[in-house]
């Protein structure tokens, strides 16, 4: 890969949080009140980057998403963005949710236009930007439709597009695909992968497939079980731009097999971890 200078850094992050007033955990095998969800997580991600992060349900993926956004603090270490320091939500900064986070009393057109609304953009502008990234994903004739009115694949389509409006310098997706059924959560990748191939925002996509994360990315961060620090980085070398079929070649199924391999003790770190707590607090 061609050096490139980074958009995001992560420097030997931390984040602790502190349990509700009479709950605890065992850790280690000492009772707390506190829960480390991640532990001096190193991760550099250049300008233009597709980067995807897998690991165990529950080791803190999400949470490394939030801080990276300025959702959340982290409780040591340090996220920047184009060499500064993320300590509010950032403006270059789009998220888009698992779900769909639609205003349900807005129209597609309407919900898209009010990312670019807050943000003080005029009413032709920011309606003909609207009417743009809902094109780009499909959806014309669709703009006056509520998300009521709409399939799930259609309404994450709206909140991609919603996010995308704003021309983010950092597109962050925290298992935007995970509720669709197999074959529309097929389409949006492809999809996806389509549109970024023309804008070329840096995105952080996490995902529990790997089948996903291999499909999509320039290189896929493997994270530990919690407290959650990255494991292996693997370089994604399958050619762009990316058919679905090529999940059928012998390439995929090693870079399948190699993330499974490195995956594969985290996930049971993990399990056995939540027998020990169901355990406990049984």
């Amino acid at each position: 890969m061609t050096a490139l200078a980074n958009r995001i850094s992560v420097t030997d992050l931390h984040k602790t949080f502190r349990l509700k007033p009479g709950q605890t955990v065992r850790v280690d095998g000492q009772i707390s009140d506190r829960i480390k969800v991640l532990s001096g997580v190193d991760l550099e991600i250049q300008k233009g980057e597709f980067v995807t992060l897998v690991g165990p349900s529950g080791s803190g993926k999400s949470v490394l998403l939030d801080i990276i956004a300025g959702l959340t603090d982290a409780t040591s270490g340090v996220a920047e963005i184009d060499g500064r320091a993320v300590t509010s939500p950032h403006r270059d900064a789009a998220y888009v949710f698992q779900q769909y986070a639609l205003f349900p009393w807005r129209s597609a057109l309407e919900n898209v236009e009010y990312a670019l609304e807050v943000r003080g953009v005029a009413k032709a502008e920011r309606r003909e930007k609207a009417q743009h990234f809902l094109s780009l994903f499909g959806l014309n004739g669709f703009e006056d439709r509520y998300p009521s009115q709409l399939s799930g694949g259609m309404q994450q389509r709206v909140a991609i597009a919603r996010a995308l409006a704003t021309d983010p310098q950092v597109l962050l997706m925290d298992e935007p695909f995970a509720a669709l059924d197999a074959q529309t959560r097929d389409i949006l990748q492809s999809e996806l992968l389509r549109i970024w191939e023309q804008i070329k925002t840096t995105v952080v996509f996490v995902t529990h497939s790997i089948d996903e994360a291999i499909f999509l990315a320039d290189r896929v961060v493997v994270m530990t079980a919690r407290p959650a620090a990255v494991k292996e980085i693997i370089e994604i070398d399958l050619p762009r731009p990316r058919d679905i079929e090529i999940r059928n070649g012998d390439q995929f199924n090693a870079y399948r097999a190699r993330v499974w391999n490195a995956l594969r003790d985290e996930v049971r770190k993990a399990q056995r971890d939540w027998q020990l707590a169901s355990s406990y607090n049984g």
